[in-house]
Order: C-alpha cells, then sequence, then structure tokens
C-alpha cells in the first residue's frame, strides 16, 4: 500500500471520528456523569469537601471563628483498553473517515461499551477512599438502596430481591424521596438506567403512559424521556442482584455522583502489517478509570427481570 494512502491527518481525522461517536453513540453513560481530566496519572484523585458550619455572633470584637471543613477523596485508576481491524480493501480503508462507515461505528461502539462497563462498576462497586486510596467503601455502606418489592433497604444492608416486582410509579416515588432526604441539590441533573423490561412497565402506568402526564412525542417512540426529575434510559449492560442474580440493579444518580477520569482521549493508528501480508491494521485505544465519588447521590433499584403484562 502506498504511504500516501494514510496519512498522518487521515489517522487524525479517524481518531476524531470515533472519539466523536463513542462519546454520542457508542457511550450511553459517559456524557451523564461527572468527567474529570486525570492528565496521564497512574492514579487520581477526586476532592470531597464536606459541608462548612457557622455560629450566632454573640459578643462585638470577638475571635474570628475557624470553622474547620472536612476534607475527603476518593480514587480512581485507569486501565488501558484497545481494539483492532485488520482491512485488505483500499476503497474500505479510503471510507474510513466517513461517519457511516461500518468499522468507525464498531470500533467506536465497543470503546462506548467499554466505558459503560467501567461506569457500571464504579458505581455499584467498592470504592477506594482515604488519602492514598488504601480503604474502601461499599456501595450499600453508604447509600440506601430499593428492595425488589419497593420497600427501603437499611443503610448497611444489600438490597432484597424479596417479592419481586418491575418499575413502579412507588419505586419511583421513594427513589425522589431518597435524593430529597439527602438535600441533594434538585438543580442538579439526575440520570436513571434501566433495563428494557422497566420501560415497559413505565409505559403501562397511567401516570406516565399518558399524554396527560407526559411527552407525547417520547410515547410515541415508546421511550420515557424524563419522569419525577430524572432522565431515563434503557441499556442491556445492567448487573444482576449479587445474591440470587434474579433481578435488575437499575442505578439512579445525580450527575457529580460519579467520576469518569480520562488520561487521553481515544488513539488510533493505521498501519501496515508486514507480518500479514501487509494488510492495513486499524487500531484504537483509550485509557479510563472511575469511581462513585458520593453515596447520597448513587442509588440502586431492584426490578424484574422481564416484562409481564397485568
Amino acid at each position: 500500500m502506498p504511504d500516501s494512502t494514510v496519512t498522518v491527518a487521515f489517522t487524525e481525522q479517524y481518531e476524531a471520528l470515533i472519539w466523536n461517536l463513542a462519546q454520542q453513540k457508542g457511550s450511553k453513560f459517559r456524557n451523564r456523569v461527572k468527567l474529570k481530566d486525570v492528565s496521564n496519572a497512574k492514579n487520581a484523585y477526586v476532592e470531597r469537601l464536606g459541608l462548612a458550619t457557622v455560629q450566632q455572633i454573640t459578643s462585638r470584637h470577638g475571635d474570628t471563628p475557624l470553622n474547620e471543613i472536612e476534607h475527603t477523596r476518593r480514587m480512581l485508576t485507569p486501565a488501558d483498553y484497545n481494539t483492532a481491524t485488520l482491512l485488505d480493501k483500499q476503497d474500505e480503508i479510503k471510507m474510513l473517515i466517513d461517519p457511516t462507515n461500518d468499522y468507525a461505528v464498531a470500533q467506536s461502539n465497543a470503546l462506548g461499551r467499554q466505558l459503560d462497563d467501567l461506569l457500571i462498576t464504579a458505581a455499584t462497586e467498592a470504592a477506594s477512599t482515604g488519602v492514598t486510596g488504601a480503604g474502601s467503601i461499599d456501595l450499600y455502606q453508604e447509600s440506601i438502596g430499593i428492595d425488589g418489592d419497593g420497600d427501603e433497604a437499611l443503610v448497611g444492608t444489600l438490597p432484597a430481591v424479596a417479592t419481586i416486582a418491575g418499575m413502579t410509579l412507588e419505586k419511583i416515588l421513594v427513589m425522589v424521596d431518597l435524593f430529597n432526604r439527602a438535600d441533594v441539590d434538585a438543580d442538579l441533573p439526575k440520570h436513571w438506567a434501566v433495563a428494557p423490561a422497566c420501560i415497559s412497565y413505565m409505559l403501562a402506568l397511567t401516570q406516565i403512559g399518558s399524554a396527560d402526564y407526559n411527552t407525547v412525542r417520547a410515547l410515541q417512540a415508546g421511550k420515557v424521556e424524563t419522569y419525577a426529575g430524572f432522565s431515563f434510559f434503557w441499556t442491556n449492560r445492567l448487573l444482576h442482584d449479587v445474591v440470587t442474580e434474579t433481578s435488575h440493579r437499575t442505578l439512579a444518580w445525580a450527575q457529580p455522583g460519579i467520576c469518569l477520569g480520562e488520561p487521553k482521549g481515544i488513539t488510533a493508528r493505521i498501519s501496515e502489517r508486514d507480518d500479514k501480508n501487509y494488510t492495513t491494521q486499524v487500531y484504537a485505544e483509550m485509557s479510563a478509570g472511575a469511581v462513585r465519588v458520593e453515596g447520597v447521590m448513587v442509588h440502586e433499584c431492584l426490578n424484574k427481570l422481564t416484562y409481564v403484562a397485568a
């Protein structure tokens, strides 16, 4: 293959294309969390600032009070991920920078799925805590979950499958209450990742499935875009409950509650493989890490795996 076929500019165009696709279409979670540039660090830390306090002034010319604000941190550790494809035809190579090109879409989707898995794991698994990240805390230790029947779980207790139900209005209202009781800023964007079955259950609810309560255009498309302050979206990548594996662990969070650190964007290379009869290899890699920042901003709700009509 002539060198002129794959110039630096061409590679950069492809790199920008798959990075854009991975953000907008490949990943459903990335634009719904806090983003942090971690500058090629081995480990990165997300600083957390506690509440400030005040006191009444009771005398003139008194001493200025010094009220320390608690500083804590969470650690995320970026890891590297990659994917590669071999191309034989010159016309396929020339089409790589077309946004609809199958190879660009496939690689960006693969990277996007990896980002989603990374963020789901960060939301649900132990978060590294402390000055050096040596400590850890599980989600159920700092967050109140919702059992399968809609009851609240106790802090320090895993949500129980119990009598498992689909998504109900009661579960949604309990989730609203959890955020409000924790004083989470009502103006922060809040998201809820659910399984496809949850959308079906929600559309069957009068309060959600009726045009009197929700957006007509969304309902006509079989979607529930927003309700009760949450932006809902479905994904097939949610985990099952850890005890019985008979329910989906749907996740609701305020945007700053989960942080994604990216030391660098997606790096792409297009080069010849002399060990493969000089076939062109299209390669892409990324580095990313994530961590749950605030337990009161991240909650899980157990829901039935499949939709069963009433």
